[in-house]
């Protein structure tokens, strides 16, 4: 709220309508504080002080598929080779190995009305990312670190 909503010289005869104005100048200025980040202006993901992705978005989504609900976001393989398990577990059995510089395709689940991006967790409180496959039903899980994934950012 700015100085000319208290200023009584705009309004001299009506002090009550001004007021009200004001209210409602701060009041949508607030509702707009609430509105979400345009996608341009999204974040580069960073891992935690260990190295871990809790969350999986980037600002790089895959192109649309046909099969899928919506696009995934984009993560490199930094790591010479990289398994990619069957669930989010390193007891679990691999399923496909990526190389250095392949890239993944994270899926997002549906989760009420938005896209649900928080990575899976294994029993030690590890981040596990599921990588999408050719179909559906083809997907398996990476660690979701630093030493291993990096997001796309362009």
């Amino acid at each position: 709220m700015d100085a000319s909503c208290l200023s009584q010289g705009k309004y001299p005869m009506q002090p009550s309508r001004v007021k009200t104005r004001c209210q409602w100048a701060a009041y949508s200025i607030f509702l707009l504080m609430l509105l979400p980040a345009p996608a341009s202006a999204q974040s580069i993901p960073e891992g935690d002080r260990y190295g871990d992705y809790y969350k999986n978005e980037t600002p790089v989504q895959a192109a649309s598929r046909q099969n899928k609900l919506s696009p995934g976001s984009l993560w490199t393989v930094v790591a010479t080779w990289l398994n990619c398990r069957r669930q989010p577990s390193l007891n679990s059995p691999v399923y496909r190995i990526y190389q250095e510089g392949d890239l993944l395709e994270v899926e997002v689940w549906r989760g009420g009305s938005d896209e649900v991006l928080i990575n899976a967790i294994d029993s030690n409180g590890k981040p596990w990312m599921p990588v999408r496959g050719r179909n559906l039903d083809d997907k398996c899980y990476v660690r979701a670190n630093a030493r291993y994934i990096q997001p796309v950012t362009k």
